[in-house]
C-alpha cells in the first residue's frame, strides 16, 4: 500500500509541473546527442565521435551555421545542447556565448570547453526570459530549440532586441510539411528519439514568415533539409544502414526527399536597419 501511495504522490508532483519544469526535466535527463559516443564520457575521443556523428547524419549544419564566417565576432546560440556547434564556432574565433534550460547540458558544454582549451561563456538561461543581461551580438543561432517553446514569437522578439543591427539570426526549426511530420500524424514516429517530449511544434514556410514580422527581419534564405533515413537499431549501434524502403531509391530520389519533405527547416535572417 505504501509503494501504491509513494507512486501516486510522485505522479501528482509530475502532473503538477508547469509545461516549463517539464521540458527542462525532459532534457536534463538526457541532453541531446550524448549518446552519440562510445569513448568514455568527458575525453577529447568522446567529444570527437559526438560531433563527427553529428554531422555525418546532418551534413548540412557546417554551411548553414558558417563557423568560419563568425571570426572575431559575438555569436550567441540559443540551446547550446553538449557544445558540438559551440565547439566550431569557438575553433574558428568566434566570442561565444552559449545557452540553455538544461544545467546538465551547460555543464557538459564547460567540461568540453576546459577538456579542449576553448574560450566560451555558458549559462543556464532560458531564452523566453529575455536576453538583456548578455549584451549584443552579430549572430544568434538556434539549431533544433525554438520548436520545443511554447510562446516563440516572444523567444524570436527577445532574439530580435539582442542582435545588433544589421546582425543574423540562424535557426532551425521543424518542418511541418515532411516525411518524419507525416509519420508522426499517423502515429509511425515521434518528434525526439527518446520518447516523452513535452513540447514540439512543426512550422511552414509561411508561419515563418509571419513569425519573422517583415518590420523587423529581412529572410534571406528558407529551405528544407535532412530525412532519417536509417534503421534505428542498426544506427543505436553505430551501423548506417538504410531503411529498405529508402535503400530502393535512387540517391537522386533520396535528395528530392531531403529538400522538398525534409524534416528540418532552416532559415536565414537578418535584423533589419
Amino acid at each position: 500500500m505504501d509503494k501504491l501511495l509513494l507512486l501516486l504522490f510522485r505522479k501528482k508532483k509530475l502532473n503538477s509541473m508547469d509545461l516549463e519544469d517539464k521540458i527542462v526535466a525532459y532534457w536534463n535527463k538526457q541532453p541531446c546527442n550524448i549518446l552519440h559516443g562510445t569513448s568514455p564520457v568527458g575525453t577529447p575521443e568522446y567529444y570527437q565521435e559526438v560531433s563527427a556523428r553529428r554531422y555525418r547524419v546532418e551534413p548540412h549544419i557546417p554551411e548553414f551555421a558558417g563557423f568560419h564566417l563568425w571570426q572575431g565576432k559575438r555569436v550567441l546560440e540559443v540551446g547550446c545542447g553538449i557544445g558540438s556547434d559551440a565547439e566550431e564556432f569557438a575553433k574558428h574565433g568566434a566570442e561565444y556565448v552559449g545557452i540553455d534550460i538544461s544545467a546538465e547540458s551547460i555543464s557538459m558544454c564547460r567540461e568540453r570547453f576546459d577538456v579542449l582549451g576553448l574560450e566560451g561563456d555558458f549559462r543556464v538561461h532560458n531564452v523566453d526570459h529575455g536576453l538583456q543581461e548578455f549584451g549584443e551580438f552579430d549572430l544568434i543561432y538556434s539549431y533544433g530549440v525554438l520548436h520545443h517553446f511554447p510562446n516563440i514569437t516572444r523567444s524570436i522578439n527577445y532574439i530580435n532586441q539582442a542582435l545588433k543591427h544589421g546582425g543574423e539570426f540562424r535557426f532551425m526549426v521543424y518542418a511541418k510539411n515532411s516525411w518524419k511530420y507525416a509519420m508522426i500524424q499517423k502515429g509511425l514516429d515521434q518528434f525526439e528519439a527518446q520518447a516523452g517530449c513535452p513540447y514540439a511544434e512543426a512550422f511552414t514556410e509561411s508561419q515563418i514568415q509571419t513569425l519573422l514580422s517583415p518590420t523587423k527581419w529581412s529572410i534571406e534564405r528558407l529551405r528544407q533539409s535532412h530525412c532519417f533515413m536509417y534503421n534505428v537499431e542498426e544506427y543505436k549501434k553505430g551501423n548506417y544502414e538504410l531503411e529498405t524502403w529508402f535503400a530502393a531509391m535512387p540517391e537522386a530520389v533520396r535528395e528530392a526527399v531531403r529538400e522538398y519533405l525534409g524534416w528540418h527547416l532552416l532559415v536565414k535572417a537578418k535584423k533589419k536597419l
